[in-house]
């Protein structure tokens, strides 16, 4: 377990060094839409830039925008996988996810070098087990639900209801839509905010109804919160007390 803690901590390392390179913003062929995503990859802001209507007919402004979006996304992936593959910043001087990590880890080497009763064994052996079933339970249970909530349609408005956004539920955008009486008389930067506000209200929509909700209401999200504790996952499998 001690060699497992370590090979992941070094894993997660690099993740959350490359997940920090969101890429350069995303932008549409006619250059009228720009798209800057957060590290969690969702679209922080939209930019349109003034005179847009000679790059683009207000009809496809919308498409812009999510080509724009498409692009970033493709940009985010490229520097994720520069970063994680030069495995730069794995000693991070960022503030320790883990703070109790060396202790926990002196505590599982003085467990690997030590026998454990078979009380503990079996205790830890059926831990582990109910663990796997657990995830083979949620493993069903998503995966017979996956594909229609994949394919379920959330939507966002912003707050004057001018701008709406279309996704999956797995958070792609699928359609981005302007009410085309405002959009003929609206400034660029309104518009820019607007579609923003649209994406967050969008975003949240997934986040309640998506994948993720999915996963967390199964069993899997029972054995995904527990492996963020790893202290209590080393008790819970009496390694340490």
């Amino acid at each position: 377990m001690g060699d497992l803690y370590g090979a992941g901590e070094q894993f997660v390392r690099r993740a959350r060094s490359a997940k920090d390179a969101v890429g350069a913003p995303g932008t549409d062929a006619s250059g009228a839409v720009s798209v800057t995503l957060d590290p969690d990859g969702r679209v922080a802001a939209v930019s349109v830039v003034a005179g847009w209507p000679q790059r683009v007919s207000e009809d496809r402004l919308g498409e812009a925008v999510r080509n724009a979006v498409q692009n970033a996304v493709s940009h985010r992936f490229a520097a994720w996988g520069e970063s994680y593959g030069s495995g730069a910043d794995e000693s991070s001087s960022a503030p320790d996810p883990f703070p109790e990590r060396a202790e926990l880890q002196r505590r599982l080497r003085a467990a690997a070098s030590s026998q454990m009763s078979g009380e503990d064994l079996r205790a830890a052996l059926s831990e582990l087990l109910a663990m796997a079933r657990d995830i083979e339970q949620g493993l069903d249970e998503v995966s017979a639900r996956l594909r229609p909530t994949l394919g379920a349609t959330h939507t966002g408005r912003s707050p004057d209801r001018h701008v709406t956004v279309s996704m999956t539920g797995g958070g792609e955008v699928t359609a981005v839509r302007f009410e085309r009486s405002w959009l003929r008389q609206a400034h660029e930067v309104n518009i820019g905010r607007q579609a923003t506000a649209a994406f967050r209200s969008a975003y949240a929509e997934v986040a309640a109804h998506g994948v993720q909700r999915l996963i967390a209401d199964s069993p899997l999200g029972a054995v995904q919160r527990a492996g963020q504790d790893p202290l209590g996952l080393a008790r819970r499998l009496r390694v340490i007390e």
